[in-house]
């Protein structure tokens, strides 16, 4: 093993030796530079530190906003890391620089470069094409002293230039027949310092690494390092964005790390006629750009899950570990019929997601077991008339106190297959009410075989009442009393936005969407 390795630091190359495992980017930043003394005030849920990384994702290179108190050091080796401050003095004429020139947006200058750093990602971001994702972009700036709408209407014209640049483009690649290596972002098309540098990135091989406390780091590339290490290592922590850890990385010590990110098969995404297998160590925001179209649930979910820096880190397969009661993701899991792919030197098996939650050790994840990936079933036409089903509702819903970066009161989802207008098959989960989420199979099997209309609503709510019960806990009698309201009221809310069996697509309960256009592209000729 190493007690050094190196990365990339605006620009130029930063030799990390004998640090500690368990630093946080934010931290080492801090003691580097007087102009990063800042960072040492980080705050996931109030100050967080937002930094520019670099990385070859699967076969795509990419810059992804993260949150650098969030990262641990070694995480970072060979890869590619811009601050804000590194960002300015490079190209101060850069579009996400000059976006922020001459513009009252009323907040700090912490804010600003967290602003700097979101529009950065933006403008790079090849899947960022309508007026709506600004929301999703933003979702860091959690702070009553910012003029939204005027960052809105600054993002808005960097994007539309970059998407105009994008489509000139690729008129120019369909000589080839290469237009798609423009959409997908494998082709660079800004040419670049940031994008020269971080298209001259390979793939990252195996890192063993050591700091001086004798505390070890592990990032494996395939999984037959992988299971070995988790033999040698029983006692490792696994991790993949590391997110969760980072909250509490101060009041734990862990004397060796595996790091599953760059393993090659836990970050895959492999689509096929039937299904989607999203490899465990695949990051959320990646799920929702490769089948959030498709599964709209999916992206809609994920823009309540925490802040995109966080969701740019954060897996499913991390995710599904935690085993989080109050997960707003699991419901919707359930409501899929997600199952999760376990593997170990004895070999792999398979469990339905709601199998996979165990109320007393949280998880059936044995010792010597992985994640190796969750399996979600395409629910389109074709796979639904195979089984004789003429349609597929599903949606899910979150209470939370605001939108982003914060625990929810109750998240819920519900799927029910339709033969014509009877419910043939149901999914009616929720999280945030018990330890583990749950189904609620007495509700299921009661609606199962009734026709799917209001007073059959009406008539599973005392059912739901009769079968969940909140768990007693901190809070008190009236937020207990809150969330058993909900349960309730999400799976009305539910039918009123799936009136007819024949109608997939939620119906709007507001007139937000009409007015604010969050569907128009950025530039007309965004092709569909």
């Amino acid at each position: 093993m190493q007690s050094w390795f190196t990365f990339q630091l605006d620009g130029e190359e930063c030799r990390v030796k004998s640090e500690d495992t368990h630093k946080s980017l934010a931290l080492y930043l801090s003691n580097l530079d007087p102009c990063f003394a800042h960072y040492a005030e980080h705050d996931p849920w109030k100050r967080s530190r937002l930094v520019i990384l670099g990385s070859l994702e699967d076969d795509c290179h990419r810059f992804r906003v993260v949150d650098s108190g969030l990262v641990l050091l070694p995480m970072l080796a060979g890869k590619q890391i811009w601050t804000a401050q590194g960002i300015q003095h490079a190209e101060p004429d850069h579009p996400a620089q000059l976006a922020l020139q001459g513009s009252h947006f009323e907040c700090s200058e912490e804010r600003l470069q967290a602003l700097r750093t979101l529009m950065f990602e933006g403008y790079y971001r090849p899947d960022l094409r309508r007026q709506g994702q600004i929301n999703d972009q933003f979702d860091a700036i959690i702070t009553r002293t910012a003029n939204v709408p005027m960052i809105r209407e600054a993002a808005a014209q960097v994007f539309a230039s970059t998407e105009q640049l994008r489509h000139e483009a690729a008129l120019q690649a369909e000589k080839t027949g290469q237009e798609s290596t423009v959409w997908t972002g494998r082709k660079d098309i800004f040419g670049d310092r940031f994008t020269r540098s971080l298209f001259q990135l390979k793939a990252q091989t195996a890192e063993h690494y050591v700091d001086e406390s004798k505390k070890r780091f592990f990032r494996p590339s395939n999984l037959v390092e992988l299971l070995k290490l988790k033999r040698e290592y029983p006692d490792a922590r696994i991790i993949a964005g590391g997110t969760h850890l980072g909250m509490n990385i101060k009041n734990v010590s862990i004397p060796n790390l595996i790091s599953v990110e760059d393993v090659r098969e836990l970050s895959k995404l492999i689509k096929t006629e039937e299904s989607w297998e999203i490899g465990a160590a695949t990051p959320l925001t990646r799920v929702a750009e490769q089948i959030g179209r498709e599964c709209p649930q999916i992206t809609k979910i994920l823009r309540r899950f925490a802040t995109r820096p966080i969701r740019n880190r954060a897996t499913l397969g991390g995710y599904l570990a935690t085993a989080r009661g109050t997960g707003q993701f699991s419901p919707l899991l359930f409501a899929l019929n997600a199952r999760v792919i376990l593997l170990s030197e004895n070999g792999e098996r398979d469990a339905p997601i709601s199998q996979f939650y165990d109320r007393n050790s949280g998880t059936i994840i044995t010792p010597g077991e992985v994640i190796r990936s969750i399996i979600i079933p395409r629910h389109n036409h074709m796979t639904l008339a195979d089984r004789g089903i003429s349609s597929r509702l599903c949606d899910t819903y979150t209470s939370g106190r605001r939108r982003t970066l914060t625990e929810p009161y109750v998240s819920a989802a519900f799927a029910f297959e339709l033969r014509d207008r009877t419910v043939a098959k149901a999914w009616i989960a929720y999280s945030g009410i018990d330890d583990i989420p749950l189904r609620v199979r007495e509700a299921e099997e009661f609606i199962t075989g009734k026709p799917w209309k209001e007073s059959t609503v009406f008539e599973t709510l005392p059912v739901l009442k009769e079968s969940v019960t909140v768990k007693a806990g901190s809070e008190n009698a009236g937020e207990a009393e809150y969330k058993m309201q909900l349960v309730g009221t999400l799976f009305q809310k539910f039918y009123y936005q799936h009136p007819k069996p024949d109608k997939v697509l939620p119906e709007h309960l507001t007139a937000t969407s009409e007015f604010a256009k969050l569907d128009e592209p950025f530039f007309d000729a965004l092709p569909d």
